[in-house]
Parts: structure tokens; C-alpha cells; sequence
């Protein structure tokens, strides 16, 4: 990774804290992983520069000797082992030539992250989006409904009563398989309410437009009203005890 910045590498600026580096490395060594892109080359090269970057970056006397010119990005002398210029991987033809997890300058706690106590790489599920239109009667009293997956398989969302267009519901464990002993990912279903003809919604209560004859108006009378159940009888008072 001659001539290249670690800094830039790992997306920092010179005033990034170690906290920052260690936590910029975390994030583009779990994407960047072998393991996670078999046979990708450019993914392979990004995650030896990234993890070269942080050997460099990591360790505040060898960062400060950077800093202060005294040794390139390629760290000159600074190797921690003969023969190596920080991690290194190897295939192993036991597991179909996939990358081992021998690593150097690998802190405990992100190894453990990625590949759990057994070596293996562990990662959650990805989370999945969908949408589901729902009508406005099954948005006001609550549902329950199908959505059609990828590949024939039906998943069953409930509808709570009241809910909103925009809102979403949460499914846990419902998304991606995990990999290794990672947990499966979560479903994240988007409510879209079709509108009523009849029916406005006014925060938390329902307002409808009710036409009624002169001669109800004036004299008052009774009136259906219709409800998201059945409809109602509505008083309307004679005009001279109409509330202004």
C-alpha cells in the first residue's frame, strides 16, 4: 500500500482519535472481509489496505512517528514480525480454499465479532424492506394480512389498530438468514393506508361529511351516521339551539 494515506484509506482525517481509527478499521474490515466476498479481488485488496492502514494508525507511538515523518506508509522498519508487512492471509484447500483466520494486528474483540469463538465467520442477517397497502377500515381497527416473498413463501403481518401511512412495523428475526451461528436479520414492513371516500382522518378521530335536508336543519330531526362499525342515530337540534 505503498504512496497510499492511511488516513484517506481509512476515510479519517489526521485529527482522528484512536477511539475513531479503531472504529473506522472495524467497519471496513466486517465489509471488506474475504470471507464476505469469496473470489472478489478488489474486496481482497481494500481489506489488506484497510487492516495495513490500521497497523500503521493503531498503535499511537508508530502513528506519532508517521505523523512526524519518520517513517512512510508503508511503515519501513516497523514490522511485527519478520518477513511480514502486517496481516496476512493464506488458503487452505481444507475448506475449499477459502481465506484462514490466522491474522496479525487483528484486535480480540472485532476477530470475535466476525468469526465468533470457533473461528467461523458470524455475522447477523440483513434486515429486509417491504411495503403493504392496507385498506382504511383494516388501518383503523386493526388486521391481519399476507405479504408474498420472493420464492412463493407468505408472511403473515398484523395490522394494529390506528395505524398510520408511513409507519413501519418491525418483524424481528423475519429478514436474511445469519451467517455461521450470526441471528437472522429483520423484516421491516411499510404501512400505506388507501384513502376513504367517506372517512377523513383528524389525528386520532374520524370526521365524516354529513349532507342534511333544510327542513332538518331548521326543525331538527334524526339522522344516520355512518361508523367504521355500523351506523348511528344522530340528534340534530332545532336551529334556535344550535351552539355558534
Amino acid at each position: 500500500m505503498a504512496n497510499k494515506n492511511p488516513y484517506e484509506i481509512l476515510g479519517l482525517t489526521r485529527e482522528a482519535s484512536q477511539t475513531d481509527i479503531k472504529n473506522a478499521y472495524r467497519k471496513l474490515a466486517k465489509k471488506y472481509h474475504p470471507d464476505l466476498n469469496p473470489g472478489n479481488k478488489e474486496a481482497e485488496k481494500k481489506f489488506k489496505e484497510v487492516t495495513s492502514a490500521n497497523d500503521l494508525l493503531s498503535d499511537p507511538a508508530i502513528r506519532t512517528r508517521y505523523d512526524n515523518g519518520e517513517i512512510d506508509e508503508s511503515g519501513a522498519e516497523q514490522q511485527t514480525r519478520p518477513g511480514s508487512q502486517g496481516p496476512f492471509y493464506y488458503e487452505t484447500q481444507s475448506d475449499g480454499g477459502r481465506y484462514s483466520s490466522s491474522f496479525g494486528g487483528m484486535d480480540a474483540d472485532l476477530f470475535e465479532s466476525l468469526f465468533g469463538r470457533g473461528g467461523k465467520a458470524s455475522f447477523s442477517g440483513e434486515d429486509r424492506a417491504f411495503s403493504l397497502e392496507v385498506e382504511f377500515r383494516d388501518a383503523v381497527l386493526g388486521a391481519e394480512k399476507e405479504i408474498n416473498l420472493p420464492g412463493g413463501k407468505k408472511l403473515k403481518v398484523k395490522i394494529p389498530p390506528g395505524i398510520e401511512s408511513g409507519k413501519q412495523l418491525r418483524l424481528k428475526g423475519l429478514g436474511g438468514p445469519g451467517m455461521g451461528d450470526g441471528p437472522p436479520g429483520d423484516a421491516y414492513v411499510e404501512i400505506h393506508v388507501r384513502p376513504s371516500k367517506l372517512f377523513t382522518r383528524v389525528s386520532k378521530n374520524l370526521e365524516v361529511e354529513l349532507p342534511i335536508s333544510l327542513s332538518e336543519a331548521i326543525l331538527g330531526g334524526e339522522v344516520r351516521v355512518p361508523t367504521m362499525e355500523s351506523p348511528v342515530l344522530l340528534k340534530i337540534p332545532p336551529k334556535g339551539n344550535w351552539i355558534a
